[in-house]
């Protein structure tokens, strides 16, 4: 039981690693941008997808320093 508890808690860090990575969510900026150049999204959802992704930034920066 014990060893289940301490995968979870791996598989819960590495969540949150890939999830609160920079790169990935800038990764997911440029993406954003290159959908809204090439018409697949409009301006309103690319600013609804934006503000979502800018406020994952700020979040993974907390994460990051412990105050999340």
């Amino acid at each position: 039981m014990l060893m289940i508890g301490w995968v979870l808690r791996q598989v819960v860090a590495a969540a949150e690693r890939e999830y609160y990575d920079p790169a990935n969510i800038q990764r997911a900026l440029a993406e954003l941008e290159t959908r809204l150049d090439q018409g697949v999204i409009d301006e309103k959802e690319f600013e609804r997808q934006e503000d979502a992704l800018l406020d994952r930034l700020e979040e993974a920066r907390q994460w990051a320093n412990g105050t999340l």
